[in-house]
């Protein structure tokens, strides 16, 4: 007769309970899924810098001066999973020597100014890379000043650094750029 009253009434408190107490570790299974997931990315975003471009400078067949520049910044994703968005790209240099008019890229956006410019990146797929024209020209060669230091001192340096990939070590790429006086 118990059985026949309890039938009537529905789920019992006790069946309630144990289920309650089973879901408890398959939500917090669920929630710490995604968590374990995003740490477990593969990305390895490689900058490459482009150049030296030597450009000769004098009348054929006497060269006079070399200028050594570069034009483009590669980042490279060599990992086995797409990096978030959200990396960046620093470009650093002289900003006496050289100016840059960045090319707009998809998803890239440009901040900093001359000398110091931050590009944030979109996601780059394992394997591939995004290619950004940095569209390199040379301040004025009648600049005395800018003369007189190349005179003086060795090229400048150009540098590209990437942060925000699961792999370090490979971040950064420098070339030399400037007036090498024959």
């Amino acid at each position: 007769m118990t059985e026949e009253i309890q039938k009537n009434k529905g789920i019992s408190r006790r069946t309630i309970v144990k289920g309650a107490a089973w879901s408890v570790p398959v939500i917090a299974a669920a929630v710490a899924t995604p968590l374990a997931a995003a740490s477990l990315v593969n990305d390895d975003l490689v900058p490459a810098l482009s150049g030296p471009i030597s450009l000769n400078l004098g009348l054929p067949p006497l060269t006079l001066a070399t200028i050594n520049t570069v034009n483009t910044l590669t980042i490279t994703n060599n990992g086995t999973d797409a990096s978030p968005a959200g990396a960046t790209a620093v470009v650093q240099y002289n900003p006496g020597l050289l100016s840059l008019n960045i090319a707009n890229v998809a998803g890239v956006s440009i901040g900093g100014a001359d000398g110091n410019y931050t590009l944030t990146l979109p996601s780059i797929p394992a394997g591939g890379n995004i290619v950004i024209g940095l569209g390199t020209t040379l301040d004025s060669l009648l600049n005395v000043g800018l003369l007189t230091s190349l005179l003086g001192g060795p090229q400048q340096v150009m540098s590209a650094t990437v942060t925000g990939d699961s792999v370090t070590g490979n971040n950064s790429t420098s070339q030399n750029v400037g007036i090498n006086l024959l």
